[in-house]
């Protein structure tokens, strides 16, 4: 019995221990770690392609456009003339699209000759002229701001002696108002005391603290001090003011009415209108310096601007001097070879070139007449075959005229045909809700086979990129305007990488303009 107790026990620790062991190595194993598909960023050749699908078309009136709009200058075919690939069928008015290449080609050459002796003598005298501005302005500022002050310190001044004045009257009221109390309001009686209470708070204190402050502006003669006794001054003439009105009002009392003399109620009046006359004199004299900061202000702000202005036009010759001896850049030139380049094209928008040889068959306008890009000016009757093609609007964007393409015959299995770009529509046309632009593509060869009616697959080259950068797209992600690639650091920790995007090219590849390096690996996907 005791043996089998024993091994009844041996088993339940074993038992224990290996549910402790289990967990244990669960703890320390944790969860599963991540793993990512990574692809590298390769290098190599892009092209961009447009596939669509037509049938061949034998001797199809070919419709040319002008790509601008205008008015008519020249027609220079007739119909049933024929024509060979290359000739100028008609043109635009010319002269505005002339003058632009010509101002291009002017200052193309301009840039490669280099700087005259006449053109630098011309910017150094407009860096004197901008200078001697520049110095005009700076003391037309500095004159401004001494007048300003000198204006204001007068101003400040003069107040000093306005406020000297308001004092004088305010303590010839007070005196007068203290001569009142002595003779009528000495008793104990409620209006006598009430008097004694307006003399002494309303003008005895406010006007000993205007003098306080009258006499340190005095003396340091700051527009602060001075400004503070304005206010000192102006409160005890409003507290005076009020006083003498109380005081008037108490001579028409019963009580007093034929007790005060005639001559002290007229001397009330008269301090009442001295008073009032002081704080009239006040405030037209604050108002006039208030006026005076403000126009003075304004006059300093109108200086400081055409100061500014002066330094900016001193910077701006210096710096056009700078660029004008300066060596041409190569930036600088291929900016201005991109302005030539685009003014021709402009040009060369305005002109009508057969694209093919042929028979012009219609002219549907005049010489002289208003034409849009979307009307058709020459109908031409091609001898080869073409192929006519609608392209959604997602795509037309990447076509241009003389693209190449490769024509595949489902009749004709054994061979690529050539073909080029003629002719695109700008007019669109809606097939189901979808927008679609027709193009026209021309048989660059001949084949006895090539039949009208055949299905052509076609497969135009938009645009290529040789030796650069790519990756697969969707290895790439968006963040609201942001293109960005996740790679893992030394860590192992997932970061991202801002890319820039160049050409979208086939088999869902995308040109890298920067962000990455050749080589660097990118995560594709994340497996869990």
């Amino acid at each position: 019995m005791k043996k089998i107790l024993k091994t009844k026990k041996f088993w339940i620790i074993s038992g224990v221990v290996l549910i402790i062991l289990i967990i244990f190595i669960a703890s320390i194993s944790g969860s599963p770690k991540e793993e990512h598909e990574l692809v590298k960023v390769e290098r190599g050749d892009l092209i961009q392609t447009v596939d669509a699908v037509g049938k061949i078309q034998s001797e199809n009136k070919l419709s040319l456009y002008f790509e601008t709009s205008g008015v008519i200058d020249e027609i220079y075919v007739t119909e049933g003339e024929e024509v060979k690939k290359g000739d100028v069928l008609a043109k635009l008015n010319l002269d505005n699209l002339n003058s632009y290449v010509k101002q291009a080609e002017a200052n193309l050459n301009q840039k490669l000759a280099g700087v005259s002796e006449e053109q630098i003598s011309i910017s150094l005298k407009q860096i004197n002229s901008a200078e001697i501005t520049y110095e005009k302005a700076e003391l037309n500022l500095e004159n401004i701001k001494n007048v300003a002050d000198e204006n204001v310190k007068n101003r400040y001044l003069s107040m000093i002696d306005l406020l000297n004045d308001s004092y004088i009257k305010l303590f010839n009221a007070l005196k007068f108002t203290q001569e009142l109390k002595e003779n009528y309001f000495s008793d104990l009686s409620l209006e006598a005391i009430n008097a004694k209470n307006e003399i002494e708070y309303n003008m005895v204190e406010p006007i000993s603290k205007a003098k306080t402050s009258l006499d340190v502006a005095k003396n340091t003669k700051e527009f602060a001090d001075i400004d503070l006794a304005l206010l000192d001054i102006d409160s005890s003439l409003k507290s005076t003011s009020n006083v003498l009105l109380f005081l008037k009002s108490l001579s028409e009392n019963v009580r007093y009415k034929n007790i005060i003399s005639i001559t002290d109620k007229s001397s009330l009046d008269q301090n009442k209108s001295i008073i009032s006359a002081s704080q009239i004199s006040l405030t037209s004299a604050q108002n006039e310096i208030s006026l005076l900061k403000m126009q003075n202000e304004n006059s300093i702000k109108t200086a400081e601007l055409a100061l500014k202005e002066a330094e900016v036009n001193l910077e701006l010759q210096k710096a056009n001097y700078n660029l004008l001896i300066a060596d041409p850049r190569e930036v600088d030139l291929a900016y201005l070879e991109s302005i030539l380049s685009q003014a021709i094209a402009n040009r060369n928008k305005a002109i009508i070139k057969a694209p093919i040889d042929g028979i012009v068959t219609s002219l549907n306008k005049e010489e002289g007449e208003l034409i849009s890009s979307a009307e058709p000016l020459v109908e031409v009757l091609s001898p080869r075959y073409q192929i006519e093609v609608n392209i959604p609007e997602t795509d037309i964007v990447k076509i241009s005229l003389k693209d190449k393409a490769e024509i595949e015959l489902d009749a004709i299995n054994d061979k690529l045909f050539k073909a080029e770009v003629t002719s695109i529509n700008p007019a669109s046309t809606n097939i189901q809700d979808v927008v679609y632009y027709k193009v026209v593509l021309s048989l660059s060869e001949e084949d006895e086979r090539i039949k009208p009616g055949m299905t052509a697959d076609i497969l135009i080259y938009t645009d290529e990129r040789k030796d650069v950068l790519y990756l697969p797209s969707r290895s790439i992600l968006s963040n609201e305007n942001k293109k960005y690639v996740r790679v893992l650091n030394e860590k192992l920790e997932i970061i991202e990488k801002e890319v820039e995007l160049g050409l979208n090219a086939d088999d869902s590849k995308k040109e890298i303009l920067s962000g990455v390096s050749e080589g660097e690996e990118v995560i594709l996907k994340i497996i869990k």
